[in-house]
């Protein structure tokens, strides 16, 4: 990224970065290449594609413009040297696993994380060899004493998230960054939650950021897609495995979210903004019991959170006083808000987690991991807040 793009505003960089003017035709908007391969003017252009290569196209497996601007933007937002966009945020969270990882490798992972990522490390990287050891977020608080009896004498990786799905748990990152890197592992970080705009975990000195970009940065729920973002040699290294792997992203949903990202900054401000006043109006109904929000000064993360984001998001997870059967009234009465298994778009939307995220779960599981069955996981939209709250009342009257 050039010094002339790192010393611009990140609305700036979320319009302009990885955008030129057309050559050819003049278009303003990146075209989409629809296109699998790339064609050669001579037999000799062709080979030193390959044997000798410049930055050439040869097949959208390999490389796509379209797909190019996408990763240009994202590291520019980042603050990255370089970005892999990749088919969704589980194809770059799995890219990154195995080219980190090996057979015998030690992965050490707060138990706090998004249920497919979970999954991935327990159902294939523990069969396949890789040890897993988790832990508690928290345990990086104070003198980290958790945290460096589970790194041990040493590990190759320690994942992380922040803020955690769903009960917004916040890891101090520049500690576990510390931690992890004096037991020898390399640091990688899910932030999707807190997008570009709210939280630079690079610059806490972690190694690898992903995003699914299916989220906040794609924002419409009309595509799906995740990013790698890191240093130039490390993003080589996993785009050669991406391109073995084939989980590549295609030309059209790079389009889309690219023009998804260019109102970012706006869409999560207004969404840190609604969410704020939300999370302050469920703490005063008696029908909850808790709300988990670190932007609330009773939050337990509140500290960790002021100090490493800018705002603090536009999610949060509240528990109503009741069962699930309480937690599917107050659900099943709201109008303006819709149950929908994904998060980050512009419009207000919840899931019980006991039913679907955590569902595999037994009911004293989810509440030792502080998801009980009346939890509900509330994605904040960029609605006016007068018509959110207007639902949320209608729903909690139902208790």
């Amino acid at each position: 990224m050039s010094d002339e793009h790192r010393s611009r505003g990140p609305s700036t960089r979320a319009v302009h970065a990885g955008e030129k003017t057309d050559p050819t035709t003049g278009a303003v908007s990146v075209p989409i290449y629809q296109t699998a391969p790339f064609g050669f003017a001579t037999a000799q252009a062709l080979e030193d594609a390959f044997l000798r290569p410049k930055g050439e196209y040869i097949y959208s497996r390999m490389g796509n413009p379209t797909v190019r601007a996408l990763e240009e933007k994202v590291a520019s937002l980042e603050g990255s040297e370089n970005a892999l966009a990749a088919a969704s945020g589980m194809a770059a969270i799995s890219t990154v696993m195995f080219t980190l990882l090996r057979p015998g490798s030690k992965l050490v992972a707060f138990r706090d994380l998004y249920g497919g990522s979970s999954g991935f490390f327990t159902r294939i990287l523990e069969p396949w060899g890789v040890e897993v050891v988790w832990v508690d977020v928290g345990s990086e608080q104070g003198d980290g004493a958790v945290l460096k009896e589970a790194l041990g004498s040493g590990a190759d990786l320690l994942y992380l998230e922040s803020p955690t799905n769903p009960t917004l748990k916040v890891v101090d990152i520049a500690r576990a960054v510390e931690l992890g890197h004096a037991a020898g592992a390399k640091i990688v970080a899910d932030s999707t939650f807190a997008t570009p705009i709210l939280q630079r975990p690079l610059d806490m000195g972690v190694d690898v950021v992903i995003h699914s970009l299916t989220k906040y940065l794609g924002g419409h729920g009309d595509t799906t897609g995740g990013v790698v973002t890191g240093p130039a040699e490390l993003i080589a290294e996993v785009r050669t495995r991406l391109i073995d792997l084939g989980g590549i992203m295609d030309p059209m949903a790079a389009f889309l979210l690219l023009r998804g990202i260019k109102t970012l900054k706006v869409r999560v401000e207004r969404s840190c903004e609604n969410a704020l006043e939300i999370a302050r109006f469920l703490e005063t109904r008696p029908e909850v019991r808790l709300v988990n929000y670190p932007g609330l000064e009773s939050n337990p993360y509140h500290e960790v959170a002021t100090g490493q984001m800018s705002a603090y998001g536009g999610m949060l997870s509240f528990e109503v006083d009741g069962d699930l059967s309480a937690a599917h009234r107050v659900v099943d009465t709201l109008d303006l808000i819709r149950i929908v298994p994904s998060l980050g778009s512009v419009e207000t939307t919840l899931l019980l987690p006991a039913v679907s995220s955590h569902y595999k779960f037994s009911s004293s599981e989810r509440e030792a991991m502080g998801v009980p069955d009346g939890l509900i996981r509330l994605s904040v939209g960029i609605e006016e807040i007068e018509d959110i709250l207007a639902d949320l009342e209608t729903g909690l009257a139902a208790l």
